[in-house]
């Protein structure tokens, strides 16, 4: 199930992290758009400042801002 609770909420990464898309290095800032649970996993989906779109673990990253507002 999607969970979009934390939808719009400004993270970044607590440590570099390589990905299948590459290197997202320390303190890279995002926009979390969901999270859910898979095979008993829980996963945060994130759109990255640098243009990568990556699922992380919860303890990868860190919540460093206020949601953003939706444009109107």
């Amino acid at each position: 199930m999607i969970d979009r609770k934390h939808a719009g909420t400004r993270c970044c990464t607590v440590r570099h992290i390589m990905t299948r898309d590459g290197l997202l290095r320390c303190d890279t800032h995002g926009t979390i758009r969901y999270e859910m649970d898979n095979l008993g996993r829980h996963l945060v989906f994130v759109e990255w400042d640098n243009g990568m779109d990556v699922f992380m673990f919860p303890e990868e990253i860190e919540i460093c801002g206020p949601p953003e507002r939706l444009a109107a």
